[in-house]
């Protein structure tokens, strides 16, 4: 598909009184877009907001098949540094596998300290049994159907390929392993939401994301949207929820514990 302008990285910056750092990730095989209106409605509020474009991400399914799951862990824990020497320590959000880096990084022992709280919406943690050969059926088929778009709100949509690739699928199912492993060490505050009706992730990957951290768990449903909850009826229920946690969790830039 073609992918529009709000599939860029997007940014907020130069509030003349900041009220902290917000680093947002994105899903696979999507893009900005989907994240645009939580990175909108959190700038209006005074957040610094970082939200790149993962590689491989808002060009052609080919591109993404050569990238490492490395690499998009690398995009958003350097703008997670940057953005903390900035601000001081940030609020982290994710939609998907956007949800397994927001995990990701607070496991990183370089980032404590640096990450107050996290956001995860239906964030991904397993793949059904044959992802275990996609690396190898890749090889003979190279993509399967596009997962974007799940969506229950009439009109909305995802900027997202329309095919997927096999061999992309084999990185995403590393990703989540390698995230899953390391849950306990998340002891930050984590707002988890839950679409109840997902098509995309399993409900049940959030229930593992909550027995397995060790930091406060606030649950929060979305029972009116699908996997895009970013894009769906729950939207405002998400960002004014994401807004009011964040304002508990993270301090004031500047301020001490």
């Amino acid at each position: 598909m073609a992918f529009s302008e709000l599939s860029r990285p997007w940014r907020a910056r130069g509030h003349s009184n900041p009220r902290g750092g917000l680093l947002l990730c994105h899903g696979f095989t999507g893009s900005p877009q989907s994240l645009r209106p939580w990175a909108e409605h959190h700038a209006a509020l005074g957040w610094e907001v970082e939200l790149p474009l993962l590689p491989g991400h808002g060009s052609t399914w080919q591109e993404l098949a050569s990238t490492r799951w490395e690499q998009w862990y690398c995009t958003v824990r350097s703008a997670a540094l940057a953005l903390s020497e900035e601000t001081g320590p940030i609020a982290i959000g994710g939609l998907s596998m956007g949800g397994a880096l927001t995990l990701a990084l607070a496991e990183d022992p370089d980032l404590r300290g640096r990450i107050a709280a996290i956001v995860a919406v239906n964030p991904g943690m397993t793949l059904p049994a044959v992802a275990r050969f996609a690396g190898v059926l890749g090889r003979i088929v190279p993509t399967i159907p596009g997962i974007g778009s799940d969506v229950a709100l009439p009109g909305a949509s995802e900027e997202a390929y329309e095919r997927t690739p096999l061999r992309a699928v084999a990185q995403l199912r590393e990703l989540f392993a390698v995230t899953r492993r390391e849950l306990g060490a998340v002891e930050v505050p984590l707002l988890l939401a839950t679409s109840p009706q997902d098509h995309t992730v399993p409900a049940r990957d959030s229930d593992l994301v909550a027995a397995g951290v060790r930091g406060p768990v606030e649950r929060l449903p979305l029972p009116r949207s699908y996997h895009l909850a970013t894009l769906d009826h729950d939207a405002e229920l998400l960002l004014e929820s994401s807004a009011r946690f964040l304002d508990r969790h993270v301090p004031l830039p500047g301020a001490r514990r």
